[in-house]
């Protein structure tokens, strides 16, 4: 009886669901409005976690350049010695720019920050706004020691041309997060620091820029400079870059990949006095549109051997001076094209260690002064110059005094129509035995005397008539044999 009540009873139950979900199909709005709030409570929520997220990094990222934004000061020290009254701490043009001066933590105006107490003085120095050029700001202060560039901002800098030049006791920079990425100008900047002793260069690794003429100049005590990422690939001047780095032995050019010299004009003094290098390899060098090369391995004294075959000179306007005062060099490996260079004075001069060296590509009919050329090059015992075209060549003054090891002298091809000056012209070249100069003329010669002092009574010349008749400098003891 039991067992039929409760079958009953799930009958009723199974009826009455039924007519509840009836009821619902025929008004489905609760439903709805319940499952839109859910979707709606989701959204919500996504919006809220994501918003909060995003707030949190602006937060962190706003503490974060709050923390790293630069304050527009360069720290300093200075040493000022006995009877020194007063020093120069940065150049007079930046005194406008300037906010503050400290100077060992007490605020000071610009005329009493000048009068230092002997012995160390730290100097903070605050700018106003961000500087677009920091040119000449420590030209030759003398007493500065030591620099810290991290906390100046300079990323709107164009130009940092002499900014340490005549830094003479100069011997730390700190250039931490110092911003190169505008800057085109740096010619001078280093010159004149003469005890600084290492220089790292990779900070300039943008491609803006153009002048780094003299930027090591007089950088006498330069013993490293890391130049790995150094770009120089749009840079236009390197004259003087490493001149007077006497105490460089070597400079590691061909391991810097971004060192370009593609866009080259002036490479003039590049290396001269540095009395010490004693290796240089150039083979990546590109000197294609270069036009001044004079005085570039001027004094290198310790250099034997020079390769620079790959030098593209088609476009080189001056060589003088260009090897002068290589005395060590042994070996010079060349084949320039000097079809454009007018100025040759001096070029091989005081090069005491060269015994031949290999001139048979010089294109000669542009050059205007050879005076020297081969001046004291003591132990050149062999030139070829039969290629040599001289018409319109002015000055020969001295081109080849002191060439003491020279036996014989081949000129029968050298034609002087415009030469004014040969005075000195193979003084001292006390072993020369033969001597052809039979085309030469003189009908614009102006000056030469002692063309042959010092040369052997023993020499034969062979000479034209004009020479013979005009005496050329030849005097009683001398052989001349005239050859018309």
């Amino acid at each position: 009886m039991e067992s039929m009540n409760n079958f009953h009873n799930s009958i009723d139950s199974i009826k009455e669901g039924e007519k509840q979900k009836k009821q619902i199909l025929k008004n489905p709005l609760p439903i709805i409005i319940i499952f839109a709030l859910a979707v709606l409570i989701t959204v919500v929520s996504v919006i809220i976690v994501h918003f909060c997220t995003k707030k949190n990094k602006t937060i962190r990222s706003f503490r974060y350049k709050e923390k790293n934004k630069k304050q527009n000061i360069i720290n300093a020290k200075y040493i000022l010695n006995e009877n020194q009254d007063e020093t120069t701490l940065f150049h007079s043009s930046y005194n406008d720019s300037l906010e503050s001066i400290k100077v060992n933590g007490i605020e000071r105006n610009i005329t009493n920050a000048m009068k230092l107490e002997i012995g160390t003085s730290n100097i903070e120095l605050k700018f106003k706004n961000k500087l677009s050029s920091l040119e000449n700001l420590f030209l030759n202060c003398h007493n500065l020691n030591e620099v810290n560039l991290y906390d100046l901002s300079t990323d709107s800098v164009e130009s940092t041309a002499d900014m340490f030049n005549g830094c003479n006791n100069l011997q730390k920079i700190n250039f931490t997060d110092f911003d190169t990425r505008n800057i085109k100008n740096i010619s001078n900047m280093f010159s004149g620091c003469e005890k600084l002793t290492s220089i790292d260069m990779n900070i300039f690794k943008h491609d803006k820029l153009i002048d780094i003429q003299g930027v090591f100049a007089g950088c006498s005590g330069l013993k490293t400079i890391n130049i790995e990422n150094f770009n120089t690939q749009n840079v236009i001047n390197m004259s003087k870059l490493f001149s007077g780095c006497s105490s460089l032995e070597q400079i590691d050019l061909d391991k810097a990949e971004n060192f370009k010299t593609k866009n080259v004009i002036d490479m003039s003094y590049m290396f001269i006095d540095c009395v010490n290098l004693k290796n240089l390899k150039l083979d990546k060098f590109d000197t294609s549109k270069v036009i001044h090369m004079n005085n570039m391995f001027d004094k290198c004294e310790k250099i034997k051997n020079l390769d620079l075959n790959s030098f593209n000179t088609k476009n080189v306007e001056d060589m003088f001076f260009m090897f002068s005062g290589c005395q060590s060099l042994e070996s010079l490996n060349i084949n320039l094209d000097t079809s454009k260079t007018v100025d040759m004075f001096g070029m091989f001069k005081d090069s005491k260690n060269l015994k031949r060296i290999n001139i048979s590509s010089f294109k000669t009919s542009s050059v205007e002064d050879m005076g020297e050329m081969f001046g004291n090059c003591s132990n050149l015992n062999e030139i070829e110059l039969s290629n040599f075209d001289v018409t319109k060549v002015v000055s020969m003054l001295g081109m080849f005094e002191k060439c003491e090891s020279l036996t014989s002298l081949d000129l029968h091809n050298f034609d002087t129509q415009n030469l004014e000056d040969a005075s000195y012209f193979l003084s001292n070249c006390k072993n020369l035995k033969y001597l052809d100069i039979s085309k030469f003329t003189t009908k614009n010669l102006k000056n030469y005397t002692y063309i042959y002092e010092n040369v052997s009574s023993e020499i034969t010349i062979v000479c034209n008539k004009d020479i013979y008749d005009t005496n050329f400098g030849l005097n009683n003891s001398l052989n001349a044999t005239c050859k018309d």
